[in-house]
């Protein structure tokens, strides 16, 4: 026993991706946060698809995609508030259950035949409310079981598998709906929920049998993490007397934002992020089904061609984080610099009529995403107190995602006028907007701590 302690301890000043595969919590937390990024990605795609099957309207796509990210954005602050003051395990647990159940009557309803529009909005709505509160949970759970040192190997190795399961999910999700499919496009066999549309959305249907099940297993990884009871409750333990004694979410909700509009790097990221997010999101989630479906011969499998072709680039970018020396300095012009390239990338996507030259861009900026989301999420956790880490992800989480409904929804309108300038549109002001952060003084004097 006594020995099995010193090994934990050794562990912790080791920052080594050895000393982290060697950690039980580690490698269960890592286990259950790649099955549940392998649900993420059939969903990615078979929502979508499924919205495309029963409608053919580019505009239910991005309405149901809005649907779906309004209560992330509402909840997801008080799902940082609830993390900070409750176990992050215990959050990601309740969430999971939630998204096993929308994943399994989901994936009944389509195979039987008796899903329609209406209903896809509702489930839209349940999932955005899960994925709320599990995500910051899941990003404040990993810097309380690992160091700061071991921080930047951690991300690496999470992120990294995440990109793989990404690089493989939409694939087979793409592959799953093309092998159940009685068309190689979608919108010449919608005439109403026929028999033959029910025929080609029984890919679908198995699609979600397989996120409820990658859910499930999550779950199970979670519940057979071993920690210590100040461990499991270590927010709690971390807070003020005031926050444990009652202080308000709003309060608490405040106290976090407080603290990234104190740091000037910080609060311009996530300004950047935003601005990226309401320009660009929206326009590549719902322009691809819009392309692969009009414009690529491989219909519902160029869907999933393109995204695993931006995973695979992420998972080599996330592989030379943790190979390459760390940027002392100038963090933020990499960064930015990262930015502006993808924008510029982005700009031809809509006039594209082959998928290989799409998969090509994508593996570009997935290189670059992969690289720069782990440096940056390393910065910020190291940077971050644990008595706000639950707000602060939640913060850059709504960040990430707070404008897509406004963005889904208008791309999805814009998108009938032009798909190929809405891309164009897209990645100009990504460009543009990355360029005005960077020519401010702290993101130039960012580095790695």
């Amino acid at each position: 026993m006594e020995d099995g302690k010193k090994d934990e301890v050794k562990r912790a000043g080791d920052s080594s991706m050895w000393a982290l595969l060697r950690t039980r919590n580690f490698r269960l937390l890592w286990g259950a946060g790649t099955l549940s990024a392998i649900g993420d990605q059939f969903d990615l795609i078979a929502f979508p698809w499924l919205v495309l099957l029963l409608t053919g309207d580019a505009l239910a796509v991005g309405t149901v995609i809005a649907v779906g990210s309004i209560p992330t954005v509402l909840f997801m602050l008080i799902g940082g508030s609830v993390v900070d003051r409750s176990s992050p395990r215990l959050i990601l647990q309740l969430s999971n259950i939630a998204r096993i159940l929308i994943g399994s009557v989901l994936a009944a309803l389509v195979l039987a035949g008796w899903l329609n529009l209406w209903l896809l909005y509702l489930f839209a709505l349940a999932k955005g409310i899960a994925d709320a509160f599990y995500y910051p949970a899941q990003s404040a759970l990993l810097p309380r079981i690992v160091t700061d040192r071991q921080l930047r190997h951690a991300n690496v190795i999470t992120q990294t598998t995440t990109e793989s399961s990404g690089f493989v999910g939409p694939m087979l999700a793409g592959a799953l709906i093309a092998a159940f499919s009685g068309t190689g496009s979608v919108l010449p066999a919608l005439e109403g929920v026929t028999a033959g549309a029910r025929a080609d959305t029984a890919g679908v249907g198995l699609a979600f049998a397989v996120v409820s099940a990658a859910f499930l297993i999550s779950f199970l990884l979670l519940a057979f993490m071993r920690l210590k009871p100040e461990a499991a409750d270590q927010s709690a333990g971390s807070q003020t007397t005031k926050e444990k004694s009652g202080e308000s979410v709003w309060a608490s909700i405040a106290d976090g934002f407080r603290f990234v509009r104190s740091d000037a790097a910080m609060f311009t990221l996530f300004v950047l992020i935003a601005g990226i997010e309401l320009f660009v999101q929206g326009p590549v989630i719902v322009g691809i089904p819009v392309l692969a479906d009009t414009q690529l011969p491989q219909g519902a499998m160029a869907v999933g061609i393109i995204f695993s072709a931006y995973a695979g680039g992420a998972l080599f970018g996330g592989l030379l984080a943790g190979v390459l020396p760390v940027p002392q300095k100038g963090l933020g012009r990499i960064l930015v610099f990262t930015y502006v390239l993808s924008g510029i990338l982005i700009m031809p996507f809509g006039f594209l009529t082959a998928t290989w030259p799409a998969a090509a861009l994508v593996v570009v900026i997935g290189v670059m995403g992969g690289y720069t989301n782990i440096m940056f999420t390393a910065w910020l956790q190291a940077r971050t107190p644990q008595r706000v880490m639950g707000r602060v992800m939640s913060l850059l989480m709504v960040a990430s995602i707070g404008l897509s409904p406004v963005s889904s929804a208008v791309s999805g309108g814009l998108i009938k006028l032009s798909l190929g300038w809405v891309f164009v549109g897209a990645g100009a002001m990504m460009a543009l907007l990355s360029i005005a952060a960077g020519v401010r003084r702290e993101i130039g004097e960012m580095k790695m701590a």
